[in-house]
């Protein structure tokens, strides 16, 4: 049921994307709320993964070992 509604949408123009690609795009910019701190805890529960990597990468900004202009980029 839910391929069919999906694909109804899908044809008729809705970009039908994942729940991780919502909460990835909330958190575009780490700087505003929602940001990764306030993400983490969805991560740990849903994508445990992804959840260790947005870690990471929050805290190679924070020490300063991202290379310049990769603190931009989000992981």
């Amino acid at each position: 049921m839910r391929d069919l509604s999906n694909d109804r949408m899908a044809r008729a123009g809705v970009q039908v994307v994942s729940l991780f690609a919502i909460v990835t795009d909330l958190m575009r910019d780490w700087r505003n709320t929602p940001g990764a701190v306030e993400l983490f805890p969805f991560f740990d529960k849903y994508y445990p993964v992804y959840g260790y990597v947005a870690r990471a990468h929050a805290n190679a900004v924070r020490n300063g070992t991202v290379l310049p202009g990769q603190e931009s980029i989000p992981a």
